[in-house]
């Protein structure tokens, strides 16, 4: 708060001349004179003491420019002193002049006194120098403390400062005298409230080849350019100056520039792409998904892109903002990364047909994971556009490496000691260059090539007047060395927060516990001090510590300025008052948003705070729950990060072993599913040994299942079988029904894949039985949907073997039943496998039906937004409408193009070969020889890396029937006996697999 005090001078000598009365009359006017000048400002007027006036600016009532409108006012008050001066001259036989000090600080207001009596006023050290402070200054003068001198002389004009001796301070008082408001206000932010402006130096390189990277990018070559440097080394700085350099040429004309900055508290997953999206399509924080929807919709419309683009990007937009509203359910995880990426991908194409697209990523190294993958995969599906996408990072992250797009790596490395000295110089500008040669070596020295660095040391010589401007130029008023400039960077930055006013500091130190951005009203809701925080926040911008990006959940967010200024705060801080805060920041979340956030960006922030507080096991399990989250759009590096820290959190707590056995389950299930196989392996089996011990038999039998589909895909079916087999017999008879169905059901899938259908049909047979039992005597009442699952792929497994062993019809029956169940029980991805499979029997059986099962499969693949199964079934539709001669060169060559297209969107090799199967059947029935030649080769490149029989005998025998035609036997034969040994090798019939590829 800013404290005035205004005196008359000679008001002593004045009143024991005068009559009282006229005294008291010339009070009166004085009094109002100055409480207009005071109001005028939004002021409070304390109290009147003879001929001095008390005022507080931000109590009761704050404003983000307080020590600013005190000025004010004091300059007011001289004005109309000076009026009053002469209207009372005569009357009083003498000029009267008043002397005014203003000071700025921590004070404690209140209410003083009984209910009754009560009366607001504030007390501290900081109105009792005040007080000294006006007794010190001339008549007709305003002497303003250093403290209120450095938050206002941005925008108003001081003689050089001078120390006073002031009557109970131990040390001289640094004042200063105000002159008045300057003609061209300065910015009250960092250097430039010194007027100085820090230039780029030493980036002459590092700058042409951004440069460079531009004008490659231009001429329709994608490029992704790294800025890699140690904190304060000018990453920011450079990709400033990059973008003047862009503007000043006017090469930025037309070029749509995103920008992201990533939290140090991590992003969600796709963080940072939402974060661009969220910038072009204009979507604020708190709008829900249906306002989300209309402006990507309004916004598609701007660009031009028809109404089928919004399909594509739709069901996955939750996704990308990172909300649970509207989500498909059972979207399979990795068909789910498939479409995000085709989503993204096609927003930026829309784009960039209107012109180049220049993104600017900074602090890449706290980049959620699959944002980083999202975004390796844009620029190298768009390789051939104008995109340019440039990141910064610090060197412990190394740089997303592209596969087709151009890369290229800029490392900061530190500048020289002679840059370093001629940035000193080209930061001052006019400067006694003799005297400034021991500045630049004493900056040189202690900076170690780091240009923040620099403006640290510059800020803190300035601030302490070791430098002080002198007109147009900049003189050093003594030696460098005599000012205690810290060490290390740390240092230098601690320093700065220790000089800052008591509440303001707090309040940065409470913001540090929020994070690298934060929102006001999160902060409010933590902060100590009691009564607004806006006071400190504008001290805290005013100081260079925090900055305003734009709107959060409710109220205004902010960002620390530097990511050093809030480790250094954060680090500063006592482990016991870490914890205190992060427990009242989950406190303050949990009120704000529940217990079940839809935002994993909240559920993330949930389990960093309690996860640092006592309550470790709420913080593991909000963890937890973040992981599942990620685990579900397939942001497994994020979701593996989630689970790990949720066990180091976990670590030493008591009776927490359930817990831990959860999430190094989970965590081992992400490790199968990124190919860290023996790490999965050795987790799964130490979970299983502690649940034999504890008797958990179910869950053991679990822990069997999982361990033999790891087997299963290592190629190891023996003992992928073995492991099946164990998990029932810890079951035994009695056991869990649900778990004992999926490990029937399991062994059903292994028996099917290597063509052994009657097994595949015994198996599918005991699982449907156990979940009927299941079904009957609920063991597990939460679980009928599981039930339901596998009770569906049961029937599906048990029709496809039907249908390999000549009995399509009851094959058709338990697809449909399987269909039937899946659409009941809200399974609908489910309901599109049957459908496929469906749609493949009835081919042969009745075209027409076929027809439409697929297209009621793809209405339903459409409504769940799974591009993959809409491919598989557009494929099946081409087979249908090839069935049917009057339809099939039309209706059936677009069906399987459609699919193609998608599968190559998608980047779905493993079923792309399906759709060019049916292709080159359908072109080399028309007698398009050279089109199903190119169709089946492309084909059979994929089924030999699969080596898959469906698809494998198709390809071989498509391939033998067109050179027979060519004439080109010795070949034909080639193939023909490739053919027979896929049938041979798989134990299934050619009729079998000519009839009826492709089903799963």
């Amino acid at each position: 708060m800013s404290v005035l005090f205004g005196d008359l001078s000679g008001f002593t000598t004045l009143s024991e001349r005068l009559d009282p009365e006229e005294v008291r009359a010339f009070q009166n006017a004085l009094f109002e004179s100055l409480s207009q000048a005071i109001t005028r400002y939004d002021g409070f007027v304390a109290k009147f003491l003879g001929d001095a006036v008390l005022a507080f600016f931000g109590a009761p009532v704050a404003h983000e420019d307080d020590p600013a409108r005190a000025l004010h006012a004091a300059l007011d008050m001289l004005a109309r002193g000076a009026v009053l001066s002469e209207q009372w001259r005569t009357r009083l036989g003498q000029p009267v002049t008043l002397h005014i000090a203003v000071h700025t600080g921590p004070v404690v207001a209140g209410s003083l006194g009984d209910a009754a009596s009560a009366a607001y006023d504030v007390t501290g050290d900081t109105v009792n120098t005040a007080s000294r402070l006006v007794g010190a200054a001339a008549p007709g003068t305003i002497l303003v403390s250093d403290a209120t001198h450095a938050l206002t002389r941005h925008r108003f004009a001081f003689q050089p400062a001078s120390q006073l001796a002031l009557r109970g301070k131990a040390m001289p008082m640094v004042v200063h005298r105000l002159v008045g408001t300057l003609a061209e206000p300065q910015s009250a932010r960092g250097l430039a409230a010194h007027g100085l402006a820090s230039p780029l130096v030493g980036r002459t390189e590092e700058l042409e080849q951004l440069l460079g990277a531009y004008d490659r990018m231009q001429r329709g070559r994608a490029q992704v350019v790294s800025l890699m440097g140690e904190a304060g080394t000018g990453k920011s700085r450079l990709i400033t100056e990059f973008l003047r350099r862009l503007e000043g040429d006017g090469r930025l004309a037309g070029t749509a520039i995103r920008k992201a900055d990533c939290s140090s508290l991590g992003e969600p997953p796709y963080g940072v792409f939402a974060a661009l999206f969220r910038e072009a399509y204009r979507l604020d924080p708190g709008d829900s998904l249906d306002v989300a929807r209309q402006k990507l919709a309004a916004g598609l419309r701007s660009l031009g892109a028809p109404a089928e683009v919004a399909g594509v990007i739709v069901p996955v937009l939750s996704y990308l903002l990172a909300v649970e509203e509207g989500r498909p359910r059972d979207f399979d995880p990795e068909q789910l990364r498939r479409q995000i990426v085709l989503a993204a991908c096609t927003l930026v194409e829309r784009r960039l047909e209107h012109g180049p697209v220049l993104m600017l990523v900074e602090d890449l190294h706290w980049a959620d994971a699959a944002s980083v993958e999202l975004l390796r995969d844009i620029v190298d599906q768009l390789a051939e556009r104008p995109l340019m996408m440039l990141i910064s990072h610090r060197p412990d992250a190394p740089p997303p490496l592209v596969n087709r797009a151009s890369q290229s790596i800029i490392r900061l490395a530190p500048l020289s000691s002679d840059e370093i000295q001629a940035l000193v110089i080209r930061l001052f500008g006019q400067i006694d260059e003799a005297a400034f040669a021991s500045v630049q070596h004493f900056v040189a020295t202690r900076a170690g090539g780091n240009p923040l660095f620099v403006e640290e040391i510059v800020r803190s010589l300035v601030s302490t007047g070791v430098l002080v401007r002198r007109g147009d130029r900049w003189t050093c008023t003594r030696a460098c060395d005599e000012v205690n400039i810290p060490p290390t960077l740390h240092g230098l930055l601690l320093s700065r927060v220790d000089r800052l006013p008591a509440h303001a500091r707090r309040l940065l130190q409470e913001a540090a516990v929020l994070g690298m951005t934060f929102d006001e009203a999160l902060l409010d809701a933590i902060a100590t001090d009691e009564g607004s925080i806006t006071t400190a926040l504008d001290r805290l911008i005013e100081s260079d510590m925090i900055e305003e990006t734009g709107e959060g959940r409710e109220g205004k967010r902010y960002r620390f300025t530097h990511a050093l200024v809030h480790e250094v705060v954060y680090e500063n801080l006592l482990l016991s008052r870490r914890s205190e805060l992060h427990e009242r920041a989950g406190r303050a979340l949990e009120r704000a948003v529940g217990r079940h956030p839809s935002r994993l960006s909240d559920l993330e922030a949930l389990g960093h705070h309690w996860s640092l507080t006592p309550d470790k096991l709420k913080g593991a399990r909000y963890l937890m729950e973040a992981g599942d989250r990620a685990r579900a759009v397939y942001a497994n590096d994020d979701a593996i990060r989630h689970y790990e820290r949720a066990l180091r959190t976990l670590a030493g707590c008591q009776a927490c072993e359930d817990l831990v056995r959860t999430v190094r389950e989970r965590l081992a299930d992400l490790w199968a599913l990124t190919g860290r196989r023996a790490e999965a392996l050795a987790h799964y089996e130490a979970v299983r040994q502690e649940l034999e011990a504890a008797g958990d038999r179910e869950s053991a039998a679990r822990l069997h299942r999982k361990t033999g589909g790891l087997h299963w895909e290592a190629g190891d079916r023996e003992h992928a079988a073995a492991c099946f087999a164990a998990g029932l017999e810890q079951l035994g008879e009695d056991g869990s029904p649900i778990e004992r169905a999926q490990l029937f059901q399991e062994l059903g899938r292994l028996a099917f894949r290597v063509g052994d259908n009657a097994g595949a049909i015994a198996w599918a047979e005991r699982a449907l039985a156990e979940a009927a039992r299941e079904e009957e005597t609920p063991t597990h009442p939460g679980r009928a949907r599981e039930t339901a699952a596998t009770r569906v792929q049961a029937y599906n497994t048990l029709g496809v073997a039907l249908a390999r062993t000549g009995w399509p019809i009851d094959a058709v029956n338990k697809i449909e039943q399987s269909i039937r169940l899946a659409e009941t029980h809200d399974l609908l991805q489910a309901a599109c496998r049957g459908y496929a499979n469906l749609a493949v029997l009835y081919s042969s059986l009745d075209p027409r039906r076929s027809i439409e099962t697929c297209l009621r499969g793809i209405e339903t693949a459409k409504k769940v937004g799974d591009l993959g199964f809409q491919s598989r079934l557009y494929a099946n539709l081409a087979v249908a409408y090839c069935a049917l001669t009057d339809r099939c060169e039309a209706e059936g060559i677009e069906a399987a193009q459609l699919a193609i297209n998608l599968d190559r969107k998608l980047g779905l090799l493993d079923h792309l070969a399906v759709p060019l199967i049916v292709l080159g059947q359908i072109y080399q029935c028309h007698g398009d020889r050279a089109l199903a030649l190119a169709a089946y080769e492309e084909a059979l490149s994929l089924a030999e890396r699969a080596g898959d029989p469906q698809l494998l005998f198709p390809c071989y025998d498509g391939l033998a029937t067109l050179n027979l035609d060519a004439g080109n036997t010795a070949m034909a034969e080639v193939y023909l006996a490739k053919s027979q040994e896929v049938c041979e090798r798989a134990g299934i019939e050619p009729d079998a697999l000519i009839i009826l590829p492709f089903l799963s």
